[in-house]
């Protein structure tokens, strides 16, 4: 018979190693998907960044239809109840290093469970198109809409939260993107015009992938009207909708 202060040590070192190995467990980083249609060279290792820290890291990339690619990144367990639902996680660049940033647009969103995919955006333009995609009204008007806080004029009593904060700094960011129907002859402005249709097709394929169609059909409306507004062809990724009455 083991004597009883060998038996004591012996389920103390049980009850240690169950609960090191159960913090183990629960600190687990957490794992999600998104989509890129342009990775920019981003790879295995580069940062996942939130509010300007690092969070997590990249840990692949994988061709998938249509020459997007689908990016598997973990998340470090202090910091994944950051990712919500509807981040849309976009594709920047920090020192000259491709890394993903984690962008909130509701603070009120559920924490996104491991595994969970996300909407991926290439640049803050695509980012701006999922908004559109899934947000009432056109995409001029949802321009109009995030651009408001900037002219606001700040409340002493009511400091903007971090999530307002954030949008007003990249606002500011991609205020110099709008589209501008008195320009539109400008070579400048049809470069600007073929790259947000070239981005909404990304978004646009990104979307019906994700089985979001209406989303994707909103998104299509949205950029037909504001690109053939202002002379640029209208988005060509799905089939033209027939005519009634056409054969």
């Amino acid at each position: 018979m083991m004597p009883q202060s060998s038996a004591g040590a012996v389920t103390v070192s049980i009850v240690i190693a169950s609960l090191w190995l159960g913090g183990c467990a629960a600190a687990a980083p957490s794992r999600f998907t998104t989509q890129l249609d342009r990775t920019g060279g981003i790879g295995p290792g580069d940062p996942v960044t939130h509010a300007n820290a690092s969070i997590g890291r990249v840990t692949g990339v994988a061709p998938i239809a249509g020459g997007d690619s689908e990016v598997e990144f973990e998340v470090d367990h202090s910091h994944a109840a950051e990712i919500r639902q509807d981040t849309i996680m976009v594709l920047t660049t920090q020192g000259g290093v491709p890394a993903l940033d984690a962008f909130n647009t509701e603070v009120l969103s559920p924490a996104a469970p491991s595994g969970f995919p996300l909407d991926g955006a290439s640049s803050f333009n695509q980012m701006q198109l999922f908004l559109a995609a899934r947000g009432p009204g056109s995409y001029a008007q949802a321009w109009a809409d995030f651009l408001k806080p900037l002219s606001a004029p700040p409340s002493p009593s009511a400091p903007p939260s971090p999530a307002d904060a954030q949008m007003q700094a990249l606002m500011t960011q991609l205020s110099q993107r709008t589209i501008a129907a008195a320009a539109a002859t400008s070579p400048m402005t049809q470069a600007q015009l073929e790259r947000t249709r070239r981005d909404a097709e990304g978004v646009e394929r990104q979307l019906r992938r994700d089985g979001k169609t209406a989303e994707a059909d909103r998104l299509q409306q949205q950029i037909d009207a504001t690109l053939s507004g202002v002379g640029a062809p209208p988005n060509t990724l799905t089939i033209p909708r027939a005519k009634p009455g056409s054969p």
